[in-house]
């Protein structure tokens, strides 16, 4: 995947993951916070994917966050599904693979950042 083209979180999870081996949890949770009016944002998924599949026939559980929502900050929902997964694969002794993709930020990033690109 190049700088040009973002794969999307979901994208990122099915392209580790065994073919039609995902199966989702947690895809219809937005966040819950009213404060500075974040009950109008649009928040799908809370702005992380979770759920499990396989990779090689073992078990894995997975999580990409979508640093388009919110800019990829992580609000209390997020935060619930990403350990709430990690409840679930303790109880099944299978591994989490987190799946982060970094945005970068024009007034905040400087050409000497390890994260800055040509997208930058």
């Amino acid at each position: 995947m190049g700088n040009t083209t973002q794969a999307s979180a979901r994208e990122r999870i099915e392209a580790i993951l065994d073919d039609n081996s995902f199966v989702e949890i947690g895809a219809g949770v937005k966040a819950r916070a009213t404060d500075f009016n974040m009950q109008e944002k649009d928040t799908p998924a809370d702005g992380v994917i979770t759920g499990y599949g396989v990779i090689n026939g073992s078990l894995v559980y997975v999580y990409s966050q979508n640093p388009a929502v919110l800019g990829g900050s992580i609000g209390e929902m997020h935060a619930k599904k990403i350990t709430g997964l990690y409840d679930m694969a303790m109880k099944m002794g299978a591994p989490v693979i987190g799946l982060i993709n970094l945005i970068c930020i024009h007034n905040l990033c400087c050409t000497g950042c390890i994260h800055h690109t040509d997208a930058c």
